[in-house]
């Protein structure tokens, strides 16, 4: 491994060693939110009213959905719609409370990667996700497992994937994972597999975005410690990537 890459994945490594503290923030405002809805004191965007024309939205969004799953049964796709409907409009009122702080959090975090041109720091990027991005997503975290906890009752596991596949189609979580495999085909089924839950989570994750554009932004922040952990596993990233590209034109 190049030496300026290991000396980043060890900062990484430090990084997340100290930041131990502000990781269980994320679980701690997780479980503060959790909290109030269990005693009936949920925030305001847990039975927000939607302006008509983004409700129209949701339950369009919710019908074309539940439809594309192909359940075989009107009344349980009709339940299944009302429920992904009730879960994106709770998306939108939520967004409309933090987006504010989103945006400034997620800009940090470009500027951060140098996405503006300037110099890239991954050390403050991963201080920036730990301690601004992902504690605002925390608040979210009860309403996507309670999400995910009723698909699972309602329509099973197999039909559940199917809809976090189809909600995050680009990048995809199953595509982007087959592309690391496809770099390095000799990973050992223990390194996949810390590949694949961070796919798998990302995935997750993205049912708290409103747009395309941050689902993308929250595969990358999982891609990202991906291709770190290639980097670590000694298979030297940047390279694979680029021989790899090479072979898809």
């Amino acid at each position: 491994m190049h030496n300026s890459i290991r000396n980043v994945v060890s900062l990484l490594a430090i990084s997340l060693s100290l930041s131990s503290a502000e990781a269980k923030s994320a679980a701690d405002v997780a479980a503060q939110t959790q909290a109030a809805i269990d005693r009936g004191n949920a925030p305001s965007w847990w039975q927000a009213k939607l302006p008509e024309d983004i409700q129209r939205d949701v339950d369009r969004k919710g019908n074309q959905l539940a439809d594309r799953l192909e359940l075989g049964d009107e009344t349980k796709t009709n339940e299944t719609a009302a429920l992904v409907s009730q879960h994106f409009a709770r998306v939108w009122a939520w967004h409309q409370g933090v987006d504010k702080q989103l945006d400034a959090a997620w800009a940090a975090w470009d500027e951060a990667r140098g996405s503006s041109g300037g110099e890239k720091d991954e050390l403050r990027a991963l201080t920036i996700m730990t301690e601004q991005i992902d504690p605002i997503y925390a608040e979210f975290t009860p309403q996507i497992q309670g999400f995910l906890s009723t698909l699972r009752d309602q329509i099973g596991e197999e039909k559940t994937i199917r809809l976090l596949d189809i909600i995050t189609r680009s990048p995809g979580a199953e595509r982007t994972f087959n592309a690391y495999v496809g770099m390095v085909p000799e990973m050992t089924d223990e390194e996949k597999e810390i590949l694949w839950n961070r796919m798998a989570q990302a995935r997750e994750d993205s049912l708290a975005a409103w747009s395309d554009g941050r689902i993308i932004k929250i595969f990358k922040k999982y891609k990202i410690r991906n291709e770190f952990s290639i980097d670590d596993f000694g298979y030297d990233y940047r390279k694979r990537y680029t021989e790899w590209a090479k072979g898809q034109r």
